[in-house]
């Protein structure tokens, strides 16, 4: 315990603040506040507080995830689904399934965490959670990002974007909104770098930096750095891209965001092809290949077996090319045995646009109701 550690048992009318101060502390001692939240979570649990328990579950989830963590909590998470579905627990229900998409998407089971967010859309429109309602559709606008659906994904990050500003301007601020505002200003940028719209990309990630910068969120701070990174290097400006590449490999390497780490480690391959430095793109995207093991990602280590191949064959190496390039063919085949078969129900169906337009999701794999989201 130090000195600056919230008290371990708040009262509803301390809730915010304690929450406040914990977002602090576990700034700079993340495996305190992990620790508080897991005592504080055991002793809801005991108490026969179910929803208390799991809320504080999620917390320690998000606080877990962007430490390279999220896997250590997979099985506290579908526990906690097993007794909030028993409790008739709609908004925690809702919180987990959400959580749960995320551990699928980082594994690059896109499935999966398509019935996972899709539930949470509909649980969190049930019981009338707007914040998870609002994280859902970004998780499922990334799943449209993840099968080349540029256009598609940014409608989902549009709707999430429109719902979370009603939130806002409803009077309803919490800590998390700066959080959901910088994930969501982050893919809107994603979608318009990858659709050729620089400018507009660019707009929305330097949007996001600045929010992540006032809120204290130092994974997307890094996150943010990264994308400016790209967008630097694609307009060929290689001294801005270095810095901030190194500012995002820095402040994940710190936090132990292993899945952003690997990210930027392609890119920074990226950069040092544009140096001429062969020595150092192999190197970093080893590191990358390392990390992405590391948090089972399956499509970051197929991209660096691809990337390593490419390397290798460059530099005479046809063996170790070849391997490498095996292990791609082997580790992308295993997402598209997944994804392929559901693929147009993944993309959603032909009528996507006009329910978009209608503040409504596109109907997806796993969807109960998605008007209800």
């Amino acid at each position: 315990m130090t000195p600056d550690a919230p008290a371990l048992t708040p009262t509803a009318a301390t809730l915010p603040e304690w929450r406040r101060r914990l977002h602090q502390v576990s700034e700079r001692h993340p495996d305190i506040a992990s620790r508080l939240l897991q005592a504080l979570e055991r002793q809801r649990l005991a108490s026969g507080d179910v929803a208390g328990s799991i809320d504080l579950l999620c917390q320690r989830f998000q606080l877990q995830e962007h430490r390279g963590g999220a896997l250590d909590l997979q099985a506290d998470l579908q526990r906690a689904a097993a007794q909030a579905q028993a409790a008739g627990l709609s908004a925690q229900s809702a919180r987990v399934c959400e959580a749960l998409g995320r551990i699928a998407y980082q594994q690059g089971n896109y499935l999966d965490a398509t019935e996972h967010w899709s539930r949470a859309l509909d649980l969190a429109e049930a019981a009338g959670d707007g914040r998870v309602s609002v994280a859902a559709l970004v998780g499922l606008g990334q799943i449209q990002f993840a099968l080349g659906a540029w256009t598609a994904g940014l409608r989902y990050h549009r709707d999430a974007s429109s719902r979370l500003s009603a939130l806002s301007s409803g009077g309803q601020n919490d800590l998390s909104d700066s959080y959901l505002a910088t994930k969501v200003s982050l893919n809107l940028g994603v979608g318009h770098f990858e659709s050729g719209q620089a400018e507009d990309a660019e707009r929305h990630f330097s949007h996001g930096l600045a929010t992540a910068l006032r809120g204290g969120h130092r994974e997307f701070e890094a996150e943010a750095h990264w994308h400016l990174a790209r967008a630097a290097l694609a307009r060929g400006q290689l001294q801005r891209a270095i810095a901030d590449c190194r500012l995002a490999l820095h402040i994940a390497a710190r936090l132990h965001h292993h899945w952003l780490e690997a990210a930027a480690s392609r890119t920074w391959t990226d950069i040092a092809l544009a140096r001429g430095d062969e020595a150092a793109a192999v190197r970093s995207t080893e590191h990358g290949l390392a990390l992405a093991q590391r948090i089972q990602s399956k499509p970051q280590q197929s991209r660096a077996h691809l990337q390593l191949a490419r390397l290798l064959d460059k530099r005479g190496d046809l063996r170790q090319a070849l391997d490498h390039l095996w292990r791609h063919v082997e580790l992308q085949a295993e997402v598209e045995r997944q994804t392929l078969p559901n693929r147009s129900a993944l993309l959603g169906h032909p009528d996507a646009a006009g329910r978009a337009s209608a503040g409504l999701p596109a109907p997806v794999a796993g969807s109960l109701s998605p008007s209800a989201r």
